[in-house]
């Protein structure tokens, strides 16, 4: 049975201390390197709802547009403060106001049918402004702190965590640059998208955000503010609320167009893509989704993706299984550790199989040459490390390293009286018939996957 763990809330980062009290074996950064390799970082564990992906793109679309219009000016406050349009504070301080803008809107008609307001980021804190000023917030035009609804917005909002995504398409660079040559392609398709169909919820937005965006460059002095109920169009909040009302609304309008950008619908993601998208509405375990996706013709190179995760996990779950099973009691012995792994069905001989099927796996082009390789080759030796004792003591030895490696103190520790002495808090002791050999522990962004379809399906289904 398939163990699903949605715990993670940003991509991996070994310098966040936080890394310490969700991952102690370390397997986070192996996992989602294989994981990244299928979906080619369009989905991830922060990105994976259409409607913020097509959320963010509009926004940059009317960014992109202020830069291209000739018309356009700054004021002389924004002018002293960013010197020009293309300046990147001052695409991020658009990019916020706009955020904040969609999510007020939302706010103000999130009583309509069909509007949801669950997933949009920043959601909680623009509620609290919300009702603290009786439906009236103030909103600041700048790219710092004062302007932000969302503690962190320019990487936490919306545009922070979706910029990965498009940059991987090819919409723009790092710094916001819109008009390389192989941007271009990708944005006419996106006009075409937006306001192609003068009678498209996208182009009914775009009409009166552009003015108002265009509008408000030209007045408003940096840190300026203004407020929400008085100087925001309500034909704008309420195209925002219509255009944007739920994952499943994008969906309908959007489909066709992300899975031409993202090519999610191709290669071992589209393989994961057809099993999903042929049943919407059920929730299928991430191993029976890619195990069915495997059952499809797949050029060599894309099966091998679905293949080396399908032989990874077994391997990594029981590290994982193994390292729960020490750090179950405060302190008890290698001995009834070792007991305990048999009640799971497993044996002496259990990590070492597992480590041979993957010997090579260092070497693939995922993982080669990264911690993520260092980390996958010390679990093996673990695993070889002899008999099943050796292999417990190896495997504390293992996680004092990775512990050490962030600055932490380790969990746990194998005293030379062949104790275990847990001093960080105890983890609960599985339940066999939930963890039988084989049985997943990671994830593989395949729950954001299939969050990220379920949008797609559209509205209705």
């Amino acid at each position: 049975m398939a163990l699903f763990f949605d715990q993670y809330l940003t991509e991996y980062d070994d310098s966040l201390s936080a890394e310490s009290y969700i991952d102690p074996v370390g397997t986070l950064i192996i996992w989602s390197a294989f994981g990244r390799q299928v979906f080619h970082n369009r989905v991830n564990s922060i990105s994976n709802d259409v409607r913020n992906y097509t959320l963010n793109l509009f926004h940059h679309f009317l960014v992109r547009k202020l830069l291209d219009d000739d018309e356009a000016t700054l004021s002389v406050s924004l002018r002293h403060k960013y010197h020009s349009k293309d300046a990147l504070p001052f695409k991020q301080a658009c990019l916020i106001f706009l955020e904040n803008i969609f999510v007020y809107s939302v706010l103000k008609h999130e009583r309509t049918e069909g509007v949801q307001s669950t997933g949009i980021l920043g959601i909680s804190n623009a509620r609290r402004c919300w009702d603290k000023t009786d439906g009236d917030p103030t909103l600041v035009f700048t790219h710092d702190p004062a302007g932000q609804i969302l503690v962190r917005q320019l990487g936490l909002g919306v545009s922070g965590r979706y910029k990965t995504p498009l940059m991987e398409v090819g919409f723009f660079d790092g710094s916001y640059q819109y008009n390389k040559p192989a941007s271009q392609p990708h944005w006419a398709e996106a006009e075409a998208l937006i306001v192609g169909n003068r009678n498209s919820l996208l182009s009914k937005v775009a009409r009166t955000a552009y003015p108002f965006l265009k509008e408000s460059a030209a007045n408003l002095r940096h840190g300026g503010k203004l407020q929400f109920r008085e100087k925001v169009p309500k034909e704008l909040t309420k195209a925002y609320a219509h255009a944007f009302a739920s994952p499943q609304t994008v969906g309908s309008y959007a489909r066709d167009f992300w899975l031409q950008q993202t090519g999610l619908d191709g290669g071992a993601a589209g393989a994961l893509f057809k099993v999903l998208d042929a049943s919407p509405g059920d929730q299928p375990g991430s191993q029976q989704v890619l195990e069915e996706a495997l059952l499809q013709e797949l050029q060599p190179t894309e099966k091998a993706k679905l293949e080396e995760i399908a032989q990874l996990e077994p391997f990594l779950s029981d590290c994982t299984l193994l390292f729960r099973l020490m750090a179950a009691e405060r302190s008890h012995s290698v001995t009834s550790v070792a007991g305990q792994w048999r009640q799971f069905g497993r044996d002496e001989y259990r990590l070492p199989g597992l480590a041979r099927q993957i010997e090579t796996y260092a070497n693939l082009s995922a993982v080669k040459g990264t911690e993520a390789a260092r980390r996958l080759v010390q679990l093996q030796q673990a695993a070889n490390a002899g008999g099943l004792d050796e292999q417990i003591r190896a495997l504390a030895a293992y996680h004092g390293k990775v512990m050490q490696s962030r600055g932490q103190l380790s969990w746990l520790v194998v005293e030379d009286n062949d104790m275990i002495k847990v001093s960080a808090r105890t983890l609960a002791r599985p339940d066999p018939k939930r963890w039988t050999p084989g049985a997943w522990y990671n994830e593989y962004y395949l729950p954001q996957f299939t969050n990220f379809v379920w949008g797609l399906h559209g509205a209705g289904t």
